[in-house]
């Protein structure tokens, strides 16, 4: 009965199916080092387009969009208005 509970609480949304995001993409690495995130950090704040830091940084245009997401979401960086490519 608690083994029940439990799962009726963590899994709300039952899925026959699940999709994983971005999971085929081969040249992106998930993982930066802390002068690579002031670098990016910088680059942004001097509105450089995602594919220029992108560039710059020698990283895939994902890898930085997908860092932008997160420095966004933590709220270490500003948000861009749509012109973030």
């Amino acid at each position: 009965m608690a083994a029940g509970h439990i799962e009726n609480y963590y899994l709300r949304l039952k899925r026959n199916v699940i999709y994983t995001a971005l999971e085929d993409i081969e040249d992106t690495e998930w993982f930066w080092a802390p002068s690579e995130i002031k670098e990016f950090d910088w680059l942004w704040e001097k509105d450089k387009p995602i594919k220029e830091i992108a560039d710059e940084m020698g990283r895939s245009a994902v890898a930085v969009l997908m860092l932008a997401l997160d420095r966004i979401h933590k709220e270490r960086i500003k948000p861009r208005e749509w012109r973030i490519w």
